[in-house]
This record gives C-alpha cells, structure tokens and sequence, in this order.
C-alpha cells in the first residue's frame, strides 16, 4: 500500500518562514532613501496612514511635493515643484479628491492653466 511522506513540505515551509524572517529584519526602508542617502519622502504616521504635513524630495535634496493628510486622506494645499524650486502646480484636496483650483504655473510663476474641480471631475476649465 502506498504511503505518503509530506515531510518534504515541512521542511520547505521551514525554509520560506527563515528566508522570509532574514529578508524582512534587514529591511532598513530601501525605498526611503536615494543611493547618495538623500531622503525620498518625509511625514508622519498614525494608525499605519499618512498623517499630517508629507514632504517629497528630488535626488539633490530639493522639495519635488508637499502637502497634507487627515488620516490617511489628502487634505488642504498641494504643490509640486521643479528641481529649480519652482512651482509647477497647486491643486486643493478635501476628503482625498480634487476638490476646488488646480493651477498649473511656468518656470516664471505664471498662471497657465486654471481648471476647477469636484470630487475629482472637471467642472470649469
């Protein structure tokens, strides 16, 4: 009669569980910093959600995007910049959509578009 031997599964569980302990304890967030150890992104966290004022970062240091979450929600003013400090964009959030202006400007601070929007859609280019 045949017997089956699923030790074999055992101990390739085994395995996957210490290949999987080893990889994630010397996780130190890889993806936070650039290869030059600049931060990426800077914020806090409440209950494992955005929180609070959230600041993204080009490679050279310079601020690429800020703005704000409410518990895991975008919320308030957000820009964008280019690697000059400029602004490229201000757009307005509530309850994580685009509620309200979405300005777009050029390199020397000028309007160039201006679009409104709520919960999301485009009302008024």
């Amino acid at each position: 009669m045949y017997s089956y031997n699923s030790t074999h599964k055992v101990v390739i569980a085994i395995i996957v569980v210490i290949w999987a302990i080893y990889n994630f304890s010397l996780r130190n967030d890889d993806g936070l910093y650039y290869t030059n150890g600049q931060i990426k992104r800077s914020g806090i966290t409440s209950n494992s959600k955005n929180d609070g004022l959230w600041i993204w970062y080009f490679e050279d240091g310079s601020v690429q995007m800020k703005g704000n979450f409410l518990v895991g929600e975008r919320t308030g003013i957000w820009e964008t910049f280019d690697q000059n400090g400029n602004l490229v964009s201000k757009s307005t959030y509530r309850n994580n959509r685009l509620n309200g202006l979405f300005i777009e400007y050029n390199s020397k601070g000028e309007i160039t578009e201006q679009h409104t929007y709520k919960n999301d859609t485009l009302v008024k280019k």
